[in-house]
């Protein structure tokens, strides 16, 4: 199952000219739908509004893009991954990297069926990846269009792994190549930081919020690939997979350990109360 709508109407073209094709001029999330409830969907929205404002892309609710999931899902509400993506748009005769001063955003929305992975895999080994994150504080914590750093890493491995983390420039763990990345050290909680780059994620938000409501310590700082393999416990984020427990960095084992079952516990107490019913 895959279905498409762009800016209303199902189809699958896009123009060339969109923005978003030349120039990775937008925004995009990712959503998990579960009978008939998007998971997340407010923080979610917020985040692309503030991208969008960011970026100056007009946008001005998440109002528009909810019709059109419902239109495409119909009454069929099991399990899928819905994407949303907002361009710049574009039109003929408008080209250059200047944005014109009247905009006519494109928005795709796009359901897919639910992955395997998303089931198959409690545990997750993940690699190291040569290929590093580019820096651009300006863009930090943005889900924008600009993804090939992304794609070059994730095609560094085959399928002996299951995620690979990239680091900036000075080897500082950013994230991973669908992921955020969580480490566990005697009640301490460690994550990234994202002030010059990486996606701030959903989840990672929500994690970061259980995490203090657990009374658990929180350090949002520079990791290395030393300091994650001195963890308790390592797990990794996102909006599908939700929490990964990591048993594998590079050949090195990774313990599994309780903490991290309990932040998935309060996790899936969020999901209850924190959807868009569409059914």
């Amino acid at each position: 199952m895959q279905r498409v709508s762009i800016n209303g109407v199902h189809t699958e073209y896009v123009s060339v000219m969109d923005r978003g094709l030349h120039y990775g001029d937008g925004l995009f999330e990712t959503i998990a739908c579960v009978d008939g409830k998007l998971q997340f969907w407010d923080d979610h929205i917020q985040r692309m509004g503030e991208g969008a404002r960011a970026l100056g892309i007009e946008f001005s609710s998440g109002l528009t893009f909810l019709n059109d999931i419902k239109a495409l899902l119909k009454d069929e509400f099991g399990r899928c991954v819905v994407k949303i993506l907002l361009t710049r748009g574009g039109g003929p005769g408008d080209r250059g990297y200047k944005y014109p001063a009247i905009q006519k955003p494109t928005r795709i929305v796009i359901i897919n069926e639910w992955p395997n992975h998303a089931d198959s895999i409690n545990e997750a080994r993940v690699c190291l990846c040569a290929h590093p994150i580019s820096v651009n504080a300006r863009l930090s914590g943005i889900k924008h269009l600009n993804r090939l750093d992304n794609v070059l890493a994730r095609n560094e491995w085959k399928d002996e792994y299951d995620e690979g983390l990239m680091s900036d420039m000075n080897g500082n763990i950013i994230e991973g190549t669908m992921s955020n990345v969580f480490g566990i050290k005697n009640r301490n909680l460690y994550t990234p930081s994202l002030d010059r780059c990486g996606i701030n994620g959903v989840i990672r938000k929500h994690i970061i919020d259980i995490g203090k409501s657990l009374n658990m310590s929180l350090h949002i700082t520079n990791l290395s690939k030393d300091d994650l393999y001195s963890m308790d416990e390592v797990f990794i984020t996102n909006s599908i997979i939700k929490i990964w427990p990591v048993t594998l960095i590079n050949g090195k084992n990774i313990k599994l350990g309780d903490s991290t079952g309990i932040i998935y516990s309060e996790l899936n107490k969020r999901l209850e109360t924190n959807a868009e019913v569409i059914s």
